[in-house]
């Protein structure tokens, strides 16, 4: 059996909206916190109809990481592809990890 931490294959960013006032007035920008190692595992799907012919799709994450400071209200960058933190808890059985749970963001 693989140790937890040698699972942490895929390399993360952690990234929070930052207040940037400009010329054009107040806007937000996208600031990296931290990049780390995670593991990814798909946790749920579903796909649900919506007005007309649209469709919303509903996908969830269980991200694991080595236990850090960061908010529920960052999000997390992996391959392009942008996760909305829900929530984050502590791993109490491996106190140097916690699992943050997260959904894929669709557009």
């Amino acid at each position: 059996m693989l140790s937890l931490s040698s699972r942490l294959k895929n390399r993360i960013g952690i990234y929070k909206k930052e207040h940037i006032n400009g010329k054009l007035g107040t806007t937000y920008e996208d600031v990296l916190v931290k990049k780390v190692w995670a593991e990814i595992k798909f946790q749920s799907g579903s796909v649900t109809g919506g007005e007309g012919d649209t469709e919303a799709n509903n996908t969830r994450f269980k991200i694991r990481i080595r236990k850090t400071k960061i908010e529920s209200d960052y999000h997390i960058v992996f391959k392009g592809l942008i996760y909305e933190i829900e929530y984050i808890y502590p791993d109490f059985k491996k106190n140097g990890f916690m699992d943050i749970m997260a959904k894929l963001k669709t557009e």
